[in-house]
């Protein structure tokens, strides 16, 4: 029974040699069962290696030592060997049952240092008798199973280092750097090319100094040079590769030498290359965080998980006066102000409990004992498991903040100029008032500056808002505090008393106007004004919005103003029903002017020398089938007041000429018409001109064949003069109508030239009785020939208004003396006729 070493260890993979171990167990032993086995799980279990089943190859099984013979065995120095009762000695063991086996003969394997490694094994399926020569065969044959396996073993445990601490270095950025210095050879991991980038490439110190940026190929360069020279022994440096980021490419290089004794003491370098980036983005971040922790204007306060402080910022040190040594160790309550309860902070630790996070604004106390308000903002901060660590506080003094937020609460209810309600407020205060008044009677007093506007044009805004002030103060002095007193609007105020009655609410409009009425003195200038005011009442229990209230004050004040200004007015049915009225009638005029219902009729102005029609005056008529025939003065002013009247001025300007364009295609080119046009209409729009001559441009008539006639109190606007002098220039004509109504002006004639003007019917009237207007009148007419300026009188109506405005040199007439206005066809017909016979201007009668 011979064993081959040399044959053994000449096989070329471990797998063969295992084999031929087996194999020649089976030839010289003819076991059932054969294999070998490593012992695995802290040596409690046998994993077989390589296992024959009557000579032939079979699964690898694992199985437990616990109450096998392998149990013993294991623990055994010598070869185990059972030959009889195997089942009976081992009875917990399955596996010998199931296999049928009688006999058993098993070596542990053993490393190098006699711990047990593996076993091998053979079993048979009868009693065998091994000879003690077999016995010593089998056991120098598991000496050779033995070293292979140690052999393998260890191989396996430096493979599982090498793999460790490659996965090391790629989860550190890190690479291993030998040098051996005589022989200048340089040996990198593999790390390196994931480093550098360089997976193609050869790793060498060359590809290592290239990749790096120029000055710091240098400064390594210069290192390694006085480590060669041995004028240095260790290194630290820190490098940046060409491709360097936030996150990668900043190297630090570590490493010393030292004698390598397998080599005769030869100088051997040993280092490391890693990539610091994130490390070095870190720590600038934290550099970072300290600076603004220490720079930040607002207070930082860190404290530990039992709320003690641990630190604070240097904000936080101006703001309470506290120093960071007074405050360390000690518990935050040390600021408390006293001024927030108990549930209040019951109610900030749940949040910073629940959410971890809590802000509000809250009081605390300096050190010097002043109370001051802080938006304070905490965070809870917690580590891997969720358990609070620490307590960040960071607050800011809001003292300014808090004064400005006051002023904006109070601005956002008073009107700056005044410091009264604004209008907002006052209406939400009176909504409030209205909604709680059962019981009490209500008084509204809405009062208005008359003519402020000529305040404000005379003596300038600034003079205007130093009235409103004094205004604003008088009303306060003489109205209780419980009055609500509002600037609402630019000269408009309103006042809300309550439980008053009827008589003692005018009372105190009555004393409110006086008070309002009396001189605003400022320096050398004097300011006497009339307020004119009106009431509105709320009777307990009235089903009434305070929108509604409101405007029936409104309502009262604008029917004051319209017909007596300086005085009191107290809203009634009556007052109400009027404007309710004026409200149709302003609803049926837009219908009228959408469905081109208006009219216009013209009324001829007669040369009084001649006797022949020179022009007509277009004057608008509107018939309503509810209404009637509603007259002019009625819904005129209604479409001035609700912004209707640039609608109506274009819709009599463009019928008009049209019509005029008809009585020219019909021969009489001599006529012309005039054609009012409101004050409101040049504020309403910039492009009267263009409007103007586009209408006239539309109808092929020529320019002179228009009069434009306006008011010479809108005349006294300078953009109104430029746009009538532009009009002027493309030939349309001008008149000032209703002159010497008190805004006459004698400069306007001289400084802007006009075509005509007439004389309004208001002079007429009493023109025969009243000798001053009769004085007033003939220096008007010779003024005004002397301009070369065409007077017209309108609004005669007798034969004595038409002998004494001869007399005075007044050559062109206009009145129910010689006709009303008419419609376009009777104005036709009245031109035919007129063409024959002339208007006997002496004796004709009243038409």
């Amino acid at each position: 029974m011979t064993l081959s070493f040399s044959q053994f260890f000449n096989l070329t993979s471990t797998q063969e040699r295992y084999k031929f171990a087996l194999t020649n167990i089976y030839e010289q032993l003819e076991p059932s069962h054969c294999f070998i086995g490593k012992f695995i799980d802290d040596d409690s279990k046998v994993k077989t290696l390589m296992y024959l089943h009557e000579g032939k190859l079979v699964d690898n099984i694992t199985y437990s030592l616990a109450g096998s013979p392998c149990f013993d065995a294991k623990n055994s120095e010598s070869v185990c060997c059972v030959n009889t009762g195997l089942q009976t000695l081992y009875n917990e063991d399955e596996l010998l049952s199931l296999l049928g086996i009688s006999s058993y003969l098993a070596v542990t394997l053993r490393a190098l240092d006699h711990s047990p490694i593996g076993i091998l094994v053979c079993m048979f399926d009868h009693e065998k008798s091994v000879s003690t020569e077999s016995k010593l065969w089998f056991k120098e044959l598991s000496h050779l199973v033995a070293t292979e396996l140690n052999h393998n073993l260890v191989l396996s445990k430096q493979d599982t280092l090498l793999k460790q601490l490659a996965k090391g270095e790629q989860v550190t950025d890190l690479c291993t750097w030998t040098w051996n210095i005589k022989q200048d050879s340089h040996q990198f991991s593999e790390q390196l090319s994931r480093l550098l980038d360089l997976s193609d490439q050869p790793l060498s110190l060359k590809s290592l100094l290239t990749s790096l940026i120029e000055p710091d190929q240098k400064r390594l360069n210069e290192a390694l040079s006085l480590i060669r020279a041995n004028q240095k022994s260790q290194l630290d440096i820190q490098v940046s590769h060409l491709g360097r980021d936030n996150q990668h490419g900043l190297f630090r290089i570590i490493g010393h030498v030292e004698n390598d004794t397998r080599n005769f003491g030869e100088p051997i370098f040993t280092g490391t290359i890693q990539d610091v980036s994130y490390v070095w983005a870190l720590n600038k971040q934290l550099e970072l965080t300290n600076v603004v922790f220490e720079h930040s204007t607002e207070g930082i306060m860190i404290t530990n998980q039992h709320n003690k402080v641990i630190m604070v910022n240097k904000a936080f040190e101006t703001l309470t006066g506290y120093s960071s040594s007074e405050l360390i160790g000690k518990d935050p309550s040390i600021l408390s102000s006293g001024r927030q309860d108990k549930a209040f902070y019951e109610a900030m630790w749940q949040a910073l409990s629940k959410q971890g996070y809590w802000k509000g604004e809250i009081y605390n106390r300096r050190k010097n004992g002043q109370i001051y308000p802080e938006e304070l903002t905490l965070t809870a901060v917690t580590d891997d498991e969720g358990e609070i660590t620490n307590y960040v506080a960071i607050f800011r003094d809001i003292s300014e903040w808090k004064i400005n937020e006051q002023r904006l609460i109070f601005y956002a209810n008073h009107e700056p100029l005044t410091a009264l309600l604004n209008r907002r407020s006052f209406m939400q205060k009176l909504e409030h008032k209205v909604a709680a008044a059962e019981r009490s009677n209500l008084f509204l007093l809405f009062i208005g500056l008359d003519r402020f506007k000529d305040v404000n044009d005379l003596f300038g805004p600034s003079i205007g808002d130093k009235v409103l002030v004094c205004v604003a103060k008088r009303l306060k002095a003489n109205l209780n505090k419980d009055s609500l007193v509002a600037r609402y609007g630019g000269d408009e105020f309103a006042i809300l008393v309550d439980n008053q009655t009827q008589d003692s609410a005018l009372k105190i409009a009555k004393d409110v106007s006086l008070q309002l009425s009396m001189p605003y003195v400022f320096n050398d200038i004097t300011i006497e004004l009339t307020v004119s005011t009106g009431v509105a009442q709320f009777k307990a229990k009235q089903k009434l919005s305070a929108a509604n209230f409101l405007k029936n004050a409104a309502y009262a004040l604008n029917s004051v103003k319209k017909t007596a200004k300086g005085q009191i007015a107290l809203h009634d049915e009556m007052l109400q029903s009027a404007h309710l009225n004026k409200i149709r009638l302003r609803d049926k005029l837009k219908r009228a002017l959408k469905a081109r219902e208006l009219t216009v009729h013209y009324q001829p102005i007669i040369n009084t020398y001649t006797g022949q029609i020179e022009k007509f005056e277009a004057l608008v008529r509107w018939f309503d089938n509810d209404y009637g025939v509603v007259s002019p003065g009625s819904f005129i002013p209604i479409a001035e007041e609700f912004g209707l009247i640039h609608l109506v001025g274009q819709y009599v300007l463009e019928q008009s000429c049209r019509d005029l364009a008809v009585v020219h295609a019909l021969g009489f080119k001599e006529i012309g018409f005039s054609i009012n046009r409101s004050v409101n209409e040049f504020m309403t729009t910039n492009n009267q001109a263009e409007l103007i001559t586009q209408a006239i441009e539309g109808a092929e008539l020529p320019y002179d064949a228009i009069t434009i006639e306006v008011t010479e109190s809108i005349a006294t606007n300078k953009y109104t003069w430029k746009t009538l002098n532009r009009l002027r220039e493309f030939g349309v004509k001008i008149s000032l109508d209703d002159f010497c109504t008190g805004y006459s002006s004698l400069s306007n004639l001289i400084e802007n030239q006009v075509d005509y003007l007439k004389i309004d019917k208001s002079f007429v009237d009493s023109l025969v009785t009243d000798k001053n207007k009769q004085t007033l009148i003939d220096c008007l007419i010779n003024l005004s020939q002397r301009l070369n300026i065409t007077v017209i009188a309108e609004g005669v109506e007798t034969q004595e208004q038409l002998n004494a405005l001869t007399r005075f040199g007044c050559r062109h007439i206009q009145g129910y003396y010689f006709s009303p206005a008419k419609p376009i066809d009777e104005c036709i017909s009245m031109l035919q006729t007129n063409q024959q016979n002339e208007f006997d201007v002496i004796s004709s009668n009243l038409y």
